[in-house]
């Protein structure tokens, strides 16, 4: 049977357009759903590969469901000439992030950074799910194109089968940006579309958000770096305000801005930006994203006339080129012009024998062919077709077809709902939109719309995007990271040593006395803390910062007057992790933006024993200043072989052919990629220390 779509004698109206190709909303054969097709370039589709690998991944995922993921169905062929191949999605009500950037910056609305981080969290959850069920699979296309923020404040990822299928037409990341608006990291070779590849793009996105428009094409990725350090914040009451280091940080290794300090997953990021969320004073609240929602609702171009295609001719294709076949075809539909006339007629009365919706949209989920006869062919049907357009041209100047319109808010609906919160293990501390709740297992009842669920357990936490519909139940189970938290590694909370010259001064952390110095202080949560050091001396206060499974040191000299700061800080930057060291104490690590230690001369070791690196450095700090520490990474030595022979890169960077001897390389982990021309690609990870030369050889014939 012919699976070729005709042309409508009315087609559907192109709600959106962008490099991948035409937007077109129609109804499915049983007359209850609008669905979306996306009506892919011919230029796309022409690549021979492509279409079987967008089926091979619409096939992959057709049992991916989750509500933050707007259903894809299937893929058709189109007797169109412009766009042969078509994917089928069911609808997502809302208005393309693409479209809110454009007009923020068009009428200047500002997008303050509470709404901008509450999309984040949002997608960088999202991306993560999708990775942890098919960890082999990514979405490859993430982009202010292809997210949707409905009505309801929820973030929707659509399009998500794109990544193998776009992988196939082989261009240049210049190219992949300047033809498609895709963002891909840097490669030795041709981009690959991998997990590395949706971090990167959700970096792109969430820089976007946080500058309040899309990035302009001479800013990637040539000017990315300096995108990043000159961007600030639109703060909630509408001033600039400089992004906190954890967020500057967090965009960096998402953007991969350096590879060896990258996200190696997206299961990274979110964990990261949880704390990075957790640590600072952002509420990035859906509250936020309505209130932006209305404004930018309120502020929206307003709607063009909308002047209906002229029909294009009947198509005739030939048989499309093999690929896996697809259910056969369930029902053909009517022209469009009759199914706005039939909702026009008061429907028939049902009897046993009629088709129950559910079971109709069951049996057509697999495939919706869309048969659309034309017109002329009936001519009994003109009087009909007459009034129907006649619907249309109203329908049409009432703005509900035009491009954006369509998706305006619609009011929330009045009532509530129950979440049911469970956890592994129990005890866990819920936050909701930023109030506390309790511990779980707890039963809530919740207002109808969207909330950010926090989880605090012993050694870590959370963050839930939750949609409670009127009337229902959502159950979440969440399995959170256990560990002791007094063992430092992998633990929550971190602590502090005090110790005062002379010794003996009473010790109070946050008001709350712990005995004398010298002492430990445990279990205190990430953060700062205020101390205060009471002697017959005098009393010194002092505020410290704490990082999670970390130890801070606090020396105090009790002689200093009343108030004077008696302590600075070191700031240690270094291409490999760090500990530092002072007479065999540990202090902290590199990965620590600062470590307080007393003012005045220290003698500090810096070590990484797994890389075989010590060093020591005297370090003068002044009262209440920042003494920088910059280590250059020593450079090891590599040995590289292949059989035949093979082009070398390591991170990024050619250095030439097999065989390679004695190469000095900067110690430290780097990524190796072997290429022949005719034996392909073999990539090894490896790691460089001074302690003896990495020798590393592949058989390119064995892959």
């Amino acid at each position: 049977m012919d699976r070729s779509v005709a042309p409508a004698s009315t087609p559907a109206a192109v709600v959106f357009e962008d490099g991948l190709g035409e937007r077109r909303q129609i109804i499915d054969p049983t007359g209850t759903d609008t669905l979306e097709l996306l009506c892919l370039r011919g230029e796309l589709a022409a690549v021979p590969s492509f279409e079987f690998a967008l089926r091979e991944r619409v096939s992959r995922l057709a049992n991916f469901r989750h509500a933050y993921y707007g259903r894809v169905r299937n893929v058709e062929r189109l007797s169109d000439r412009e766009a042969a191949l078509a994917i089928v999605s069911e609808h997502t009500p809302g208005v393309r992030l693409s479209d809110m950037l454009a007009i923020a910056e068009e009428r200047r609305l500002g997008i303050d950074i509470n709404t901008a981080l509450c999309l984040v969290r949002q997608l960088v959850p999202a991306v993560a799910m999708l990775h942890e069920n098919a960890r082999d699979v990514a979405h490859g296309a993430i982009g202010p194109e292809r997210l949707v923020v409905t009505p309801h404040a929820r973030l929707v990822i659509v399009e998500y089968v794109m990544g193998a299928a776009l992988e196939q037409l082989r261009f240049s990341q210049e190219r992949y940006w300047n033809d498609l608006r895709i963002a891909l990291p840097r490669s030795a070779g041709l981009p690959r579309f991998d997990h590395r590849t949706d971090i990167m793009q959700i970096g792109v996105v969430a820089l976007s958000l946080i500058r309040g428009r899309p990035l302009h094409d001479d800013e990637y990725p040539s000017r990315l770096g300096d995108v990043v350090a000159s961007t600030w914040a639109v703060s909630a009451r509408g001033g600039f305000e400089p992004l906190p280091p954890g967020l500057r940080g967090w965009l960096g290794r998402a953007l991969q801005l350096d590879a060896r300090n990258a996200f190696a997953s997206a299961i990274e990021a979110r964990a990261e930006l949880d704390k990075v969320l957790g640590d600072g004073d952002y509420m990035a609240s859906p509250a936020s994203l309505e209130t932006f929602l209305a404004r930018y609702h309120a502020a929206e171009r307003p709607a063009a006339p909308v002047v209906p295609p002229s029909p294009r001719p009947p198509v005739t294709l030939s048989p499309p080129a093999p690929v896996p076949a697809p259910p056969p075809l369930v029902q053909q539909v009517q022209p469009i012009a009759e199914s706005v006339n039939a909702k026009l007629t008061p429907p028939p009365r049902a009897d046993s024998t009629r088709v129950s919706k559910p079971a109709r949209r069951e049996r057509d989920d697999d495939v919706v062919s869309l048969h659309l006869s034309q017109a002329a062919e009936r001519p009994r049907r003109w009087p009909w077709l007459l009034a129907a357009a006649a619907v249309l041209v109203a329908l049409v100047g009432g703005g509900i077809f035009a491009g954006r319109r369509f998706v305006a808010a619609a009011s929330p609906e009045v009532g509530t709902g129950t979440l049911s919160v469970t956890t592994d293990p129990p005890g866990a501390q819920a936050i909701v939109d930023g109030e506390a709740r309790g511990a779980t297992p707890l039963t809530l009842t919740l207002a109808a719309g969207s909330h950010v669920v926090e989880l605090r357990g012993a050694a870590g936490r959370r963050l839930i995007p939750v949609n409670i519909s009127a009337g229902t139940t959502v159950a979440q189970y969440v399995e959170l990271p256990k560990g002791d938290p007094s063992s430092g590694s992998g633990s929550a909370f971190g602590q502090l040593q005090v110790r005062t010259d002379p010794p003996g001064a009473q010790v109070t952390v946050d008001d709350i006395p712990w005995g004398t110095s010298p002492t430990t202080v445990a279990d205190l949560s990430p953060g700062e803390h205020t101390v205060v050091l009471a002697s017959d001396l005098g009393s010194v206060k002092q505020v410290v910062t704490i990082e999670a499974g970390m130890t801070a040191s606090l020396i105090v000299p009790l002689s200093a007057p009343d108030g004077a700061p008696v302590s600075g800080w070191i700031a240690v930057s270094s291409p490999v992790d760090l500990q530092l060291y002072e007479n065999g104490r540990l202090l902290g690590t590199s990965q620590s933006d600062r470590i307080m230690v007393s003012a005045g001369r220290h003698e500090i070791e810096i070590v990484n024993d797994a890389l075989g690196y010590r060093a020591t450095r005297v370090v003068q700090v002044s009262a209440g200043k920042i003494a920088p520490v910059k280590v250059e990474a020593p450079k090891g030595t590599i040995a590289l072989n292949a059989v035949p022979w093979a082009e070398v890169w390591i991170d990024g960077e050619n250095v030439g052919e097999t065989p390679i001897g004695n190469l000095p390389v900067p110690i430290g982990a780097h990524e190796i990629i072997f290429r022949h021309p005719a034996l392909g690609e073999l990539r090894q990870a490896v790691t460089v220390t001074l302690k003896d030369a990495v020798r590393l050889s592949v058989d390119l014939r064995r892959k």
